[in-house]
């Protein structure tokens, strides 16, 4: 499992656990039933955890994606039944419950791992896109600035992949631990270390020392390396 995968198994737990703990979960009643929590500290508890997992499914699947409008639509019956907020913090404790736990057996079993690969791939894209539309239009420290970035945010993300550590690490070293795990290879190393130099320039406002032609240069190796890596 990869770190983002990992990062995503243990918010699941932690909001597993907060919602099993509810004593709103283990409550009986009918439908008819005056609510007795409305004013219980609860109710927050329930409505942050549907946020959680609302924020969950959007970061996964994307905003738009059938599992979100699932979420919204089932939450939306839930309410419209009207019968009383006790019911309503009960069926949706267990709606999302369901969810979650739903979710996390995809992630052990790694089916989720590739959206979350190709949704990092369709961010750095984006950051790509304006940076070649930048530098098109002769703003190059603009291009610089935005380029460098997907080039340190695809470099990170396929470390985590890994399981590669780069809190407190320069590119320079995740670079030589990817190009170990077989990343890169032959002539594809000292290309992408070059790039490294034009990195800090453009992080530390130099501009004096960035030029066009490696700006391009940099857009160029990251859009095969995006498509390769991330889709």
């Amino acid at each position: 499992m990869n770190n983002s995968a990992e990062k995503y198994t243990k918010q699941i737990d932690i909001l597993l656990k907060e919602i099993k703990g509810l004593s709103v979960m283990r409550k009986t009643f009918s439908k008819l039933d005056i609510s007795l929590v409305e004013e219980d500290s609860e109710a927050p508890k329930v409505h942050e955890a549907y946020g959680s997992t609302l924020n969950i499914l959007s970061n996964l699947f994307g905003a738009k994606s059938p599992q979100v409008k699932s979420l919204i639509d089932q939450r939306k019956q839930i309410v419209s039944k009207k019968y009383s907020t006790e019911y309503e913090l009960r069926e949706t404790c267990h709606l999302v419950y369901g969810i979650l736990a739903s979710v996390k057996n995809d992630i052990n079993a790694g089916l989720i791992t590739n959206i979350v690969i190709q949704a990092s791939g369709a961010i750095i894209g984006d950051f790509l896109a304006i940076a070649k539309n930048e530098l098109k239009n002769g703003n190059k420290d603009v291009a610089a600035v935005l380029s460098s970035a997907a080039l340190e945010d695809s470099l990170k993300r396929k470390a985590e992949e890994f399981s590669i550590k780069t809190e407190g690490k320069d590119l320079s070293q995740i670079i030589n631990a990817l190009k170990s795990q077989g990343i890169f290879s032959g002539a594809e190393t000292p290309i992408v270390s070059s790039y490294v130099k034009l990195r800090n320039s453009a992080m530390h406002a130099d501009w004096a020392k960035i030029q066009g032609t490696d700006v391009g240069s940099l857009i160029g190796f990251l859009e095969p390396f995006l498509i390769k890596n991330f889709s």
